[in-house]
């Protein structure tokens, strides 16, 4: 059963996506759609912003560090920050 959430991602987390090869970016976008059909997912530790918003931070793959929010009031998960590592 869906939730009915989406996913944004920050203009700085599409300048890291978008040169990464096909499959990276692959499976970058599986994980988005992941969290955004289970939007109450822990990430491996948490965070704040300087907003107060709560942060999952998880290391996908040992490759990528992916920050997230997520909006229960948009229905919106919010990806915020993407590092290679």
């Amino acid at each position: 059963m869906s939730l009915g959430y989406g996913y944004a991602v920050d203009d700085a987390c599409c300048e890291v996506f978008h040169p990464l090869p096909r499959r990276q970016r692959e499976r970058l976008l599986s994980f988005f759609r992941q969290l955004a059909d289970h939007p109450f997912t822990c990430g491996d530790y948490q965070d704040s912003d300087a907003r107060g918003h709560h942060l999952e931070v998880r290391l996908l793959d040992e490759q990528f560090l992916i920050t997230w929010h997520t909006d229960h009031a948009s229905k919106q998960v919010r990806v915020v920050g993407l590092e290679v590592v």
